[in-house]
């Protein structure tokens, strides 16, 4: 267990494990805007006329493939986060945007 202390939460003690949920949860967050945007940008750069807004727009197969399995791998972190024991029982007991300030704060720190 991992205490946490701050104005929101004077008090908190969270699962180490719950806490790297937490970290996988927020790289798989960074790995699909990076991803978005490193898309974009190469779009951007490849079809810079206005005319080619179309094109820009439109993502090829193999984007639209990685897009989707960082995507899948998000939902799974989330999942993983959302089912945690600790979370269920502070969803249970009214506590759960408490809990989840905790939470984000310790992964914060680690």
């Amino acid at each position: 267990m991992v205490s946490v202390f701050s104005a929101s939460s004077p008090s908190l003690s969270l699962p180490l494990d719950l806490i790297v949920l937490q970290q996988t949860l927020l790289a798989a967050d960074r790995a699909v805007g990076d991803y978005a945007l490193a898309v974009r940008d190469r779009r951007r750069a490849e079809y810079p006329q206005p005319w080619q807004a179309v094109e820009r727009c439109t993502w090829g197969t193999g984007e639209q493939a990685e897009f989707d399995r960082r995507w899948e791998c998000y939902v799974r972190a989330a999942d993983a986060v959302r089912t945690h024991p600790v979370l269920v029982r502070a969803r249970i007991l009214g506590i759960e945007p408490t809990v989840l300030r905790g939470l984000r704060e310790a992964a914060a720190r680690f």
